[in-house]
């Protein structure tokens, strides 16, 4: 089929389907100790969203309890009996002027410097064991472990009935009836248990591709190439050659499709390798692939060379902790590209304290991961479950202090497709914008300094951080199959989910520069990025944009709660970050 593909796939405001991440929380056996809950769950799930907002109540249904001879995962959060020691660190690594800056730690370091002894970790092991259940995994950061269990086994180990509900538009999903127990004389081992309620609230934060005109047909390699201003880089033999970028992922890719795009963008590249995570996990295609394909496409026509890692997981609370956690492991990948996200305040909270835990491991370790910060502007929890959810909230994981926001624009090119300007991207009569604001959660990280950021007492962390192309009619061009259609279509990527892979692969191509010009590593790039916006080099490493908006917040010069610093322009920026790391 050919042209450009334009059909909607997903929301009626652009957020596409809904997935699922929830957890759990732990409290104690009855008179066995004080009660281990950072937060509350609400398990009263028919007729809600897991954040409290209301839905259509005949959408949801109890089916009742989950069949006893199921299989679940699900993850054991652990304590850090060091975490002073780790956030001190946090701030240090990022600091030029501290002793530890710069000095990330190896995933088995970080375990054994923040992280719960063996021992303590053993008797946690071996509580699941003699329950019945199988630990699939303990990840090198002593983190969590991934357990495995019969659902008999799971609920008579932590005094629960895990029931089964069906949403439908969304399908089948589980939550526990009451909070899980564990011992007292493990509570300072344990801090929760995640992976029990895998109530529908992820989703992939792309918006439906529409017709190209920026140029007619979108942006092939050349054409971004020029735009961006990675030309030079590219004529220069930078193209991603012995470079690795991970995808986090929940859903799968065909392979047809990315020749299909080859052959479209005139590219070559490696085969995209596929991790399953779980390594047993067996990822079956559906609606989502469409996220899955924008961001293989999007790398491939900025970093083609590149080797791309998809890591695949399901959708469910355990989806996000354990690819990071894999990332973090195989150490192949220092730069990671993340389209998925969830309202901030629908977030689940113990999902969200062990999802922490892995991006601040990332942090530590030196890893950048580049993250959508979502399609309806600041009110990231309108979706198609509820599209006139007005609560102001970010989306999560870009959020995290931990993680690089990355917003969305619309994009003008010269007659000579070199740059004219970018606007945030906004579509107010179709309630889509590029994601930004303010995080209700979290506090502001002592790098986040640039004029337009509020740096008053007590200021929240402010997202997004940069920007890039999103709106479909500026857009990458991407090759899709349709689940249920037998040959691919032709499309723009749209979106901030095309945003996130298009900062991920522009650095890829700065790390590739970097490494021959023996200058790395490049190291978690939030804080650089700010200090290079600061110096005001010449030329300018961003493009500062100051029209458009995300619903509520107006552009502006410097920073901006819809577009961060700007759009980059790439080998400014490349020259001046390897400049600013060789003068360490």
């Amino acid at each position: 089929m050919s042209g450009r593909w334009h059909r909607r796939l997903g929301a009626p405001i652009s957020l596409g389907v809904l997935f699922a991440v929830a957890g759990s929380l732990v409290s104690s056996w009855p008179g066995a100790g004080p009660v281990v809950r950072p937060a509350s769950v609400d398990v009263s799930i028919a007729g809600r969203h897991a954040g409290g907002a209301p839905v259509q109540e005949e959408r949801t249904m109890r089916l009742g309890p989950s069949d006893p001879d199921r299989v679940v995962d699900l993850q054991v959060v652990l304590r850090q009996p060091h975490r002073a020691e780790l956030e001190a660190f946090l701030g240090d690594v990022a600091d030029p002027t501290s002793p530890e800056f710069h000095r990330y730690l190896a995933p088995e370091a970080f375990g054994e410097r923040f992280g719960l002894p063996d021992e303590a970790i053993d008797s946690v092991v071996a509580w699941l064991e003699t329950a019945g259940l199988q630990v699939v995994r303990r990840d090198a950061g002593r983190t969590f472990l991934a357990a495995r269990g019969r659902v008999a086994d799971v609920n008579a180990l932590f005094q629960i009935e895990l029931v089964d509900h069906r949403d439908t538009e969304l399908g089948r999903y589980r939550v526990p009836d009451a909070e899980p127990r564990v011992p007292a004389a493990l509570q300072d081992f344990v801090r929760g248990i995640a992976g029990l309620d895998t109530t529908p609230v992820i989703r992939p934060m792309y918006a439906p591709p529409v017709f190209a005109d920026v140029p007619l047909g979108g942006l092939l390699p050349r054409d971004g190439a020029l735009a961006y201003d990675y030309a030079p880089l590219h004529d220069a033999g930078i193209t991603g050659e012995g470079q690795t970028v991970a995808i986090v992922s929940f859903d799968t890719f065909l392979d047809s499709d990315v020749a299909a795009f080859d052959a479209v963008a005139g590219i070559s590249g490696p085969p995209v390798e596929r991790r399953p995570v779980p390594e047993d996990y067996e990822p079956v295609l559906g609606d989502g692939s469409v996220e899955v394909n924008l961001d293989i496409d999007v790398i491939r026509a900025i970093a083609p060379a590149a080797q791309i890692i998809d890591y695949e997981a399901d959708n469910n609370s355990s989806g996000f902790a354990d690819v990071f956690a894999a990332i973090l492991d195989d150490g192949r990948a220092d730069i990671v590209s993340v389209s998925w996200g969830v309202c901030e305040v629908d977030a689940p909270p113990i999902s969200r304290i062990l999802i922490d835990l892995e991006l601040e491991r990332a942090f530590a370790q030196g890893v950048s991961i580049f993250a959508s910060s979502g399609d309806t502007g600041v009110f990231s929890c309108a979706h198609r479950r509820d599209d006139d959810d007005e609560r102001v909230s970010g989306v999560y994981p870009s959020t995290s202090p931990q993680a690089i926001s990355v917003g969305g624009t619309f994009l003008w090119v010269r007659e000579d497709g070199t740059y004219l300007r970018e606007a945030a991207w906004e579509e107010p009569f179709g309630k889509v914008a590029t994601g930004g604001g303010p995080s209700g959660s979290y506090e502001r990280p002592e790098w986040q300094v640039a004029p337009g950021v509020d740096t008053s007492p007590g200021a929240l962390r402010q997202t997004p951080d940069v920007a890039g192309p999103a709106d479909g009619e500026s857009g990458y061009v991407m090759v899709h199959t349709p689940v249920g259609e037998t040959e691919p279509v032709r499309g723009t990527a749209s979106g901030t989910s095309a945003a996130a892979p298009f900062w991920a692969a522009s650095m890829i191509l700065v790390r590739q520069l970097a490494e021959q010009e023996g200058v790395l590593p490049l190291g978690t790039l939030g804080p650089t990025l700010y200090e290079l916006a600061a110096q005001q080099s010449d030329p300018l490493p961003f493009h500062d944009v100051a029209l458009g908006g995300n619903l509520r917040d107006d552009a502006a010069p410097g920073w901006d709660a819809a577009t961060g610093l700007g759009s980059p322009d790439v080998t400014a920026l490349a020259r001046a970050m390897i400049e600013l790391l060789r003068s360490r």
